[in-house]
C-alpha cells in the first residue's frame, strides 16, 4: 500500500511539474516553482501518509478531473489514482458569513506537499483547490507567492479590485506577496494546481 502511495503522489507531483515545464516555462513564477519542487525530498523516506478525508466540495471532483483529461492528461489520470487518499480541508478562518452563503459546501483544498500533504516540504506547499460552480473566492492576500494552474474553465479572476477578466482552462496565473485576488466561477467547476513557494506560514488574510 505504501509503494503504491508513494508511486502515485510522485506520479501526480511529476506531472504537475512537466506540463508545467512543457507548456508554461516561460511564464512568471514557473521558474520558481520548478526550482523549488526540484528541491524537494520526494522519497520512499519522506512519504507520510494523512488520513484521507473528503468534504462536499469532493461531490463535483469527479466531474473536474474528467473535464481536466482536456488540458492535461497525464495530470487527470494521476489525480484520480490519489483521489482516494487525498485529504480535503478547508481554512479554518473561512465561513458563509465571511465568504458569502454557500460558499464553504463548494469550497475545499488539499496539499500534496506541506504539512497537511504526502510530503513535508520545505517551506512550500503544493496541492489542489476545488471551487464550485457560481462562487466567489473574495478579496484575499497573503505573504507567499502563489501560482495558480486552471485545469478546468473558464474562469474569472481579479487583481487589485480590478475588473474580473476570464481565464481559459490550462492558464497559469502568478500572484507576487501581497497582492490582493479573488477568482469566481461560472457554470463549471474550478480544478486548479496551487503552489506557495516561500514564506508560507502565515495564511491568507480576508480584505
Amino acid at each position: 500500500m505504501t509503494a503504491a502511495l508513494h508511486k502515485n503522489t510522485r506520479w501526480l507531483i511529476g506531472e504537475i511539474a512537466g506540463a508545467l515545464r512543457s507548456d508554461h516555462g516561460q511564464a512568471e513564477g514557473v521558474a520558481e516553482v520548478l526550482q523549488r519542487l526540484a528541491a524537494q525530498d520526494l522519497s520512499p523516506a519522506a512519504l507520510r501518509t494523512p488520513e484521507p478525508r473528503r468534504i462536499e466540495a469532493c461531490a463535483v471532483l469527479p466531474e473536474a478531473t474528467a473535464t481536466a483529461m482536456l488540458v492535461s492528461p497525464g495530470t487527470a489520470a494521476a489525480i484520480a489514482a490519489c483521489e482516494e487518499d487525498l485529504r480535503w480541508v478547508q481554512n479554518a478562518n473561512y465561513s458563509d458569513a465571511a465568504m458569502g452563503a454557500g460558499f464553504m459546501s463548494g469550497y475545499g483544498y488539499c496539499e500534496l506537499i506541506g504539512p497537511q500533504g504526502f510530503f513535508a516540504g520545505d517551506d512550500l506547499l503544493l496541492g489542489l483547490m476545488l471551487l464550485g460552480p457560481r462562487r466567489l473566492y473574495r478579496d484575499h492576500y497573503h505573504q507567499a507567492p502563489e501560482l495558480y494552474w486552471l485545469l478546468t474553465g473558464p474562469t474569472e479572476w481579479s487583481h487589485d479590485r480590478g475588473n474580473f477578466e476570464l481565464r481559459p482552462a490550462g492558464a497559469a496565473i502568478w500572484h507576487p506577496p501581497m497582492l490582493m485576488h479573488a477568482t469566481r466561477t461560472i457554470d463549471t467547476p474550478l480544478l486548479a494546481v496551487w503552489c506557495w513557494t516561500r514564506d508560507t506560514g502565515q495564511g491568507a488574510q480576508l480584505a
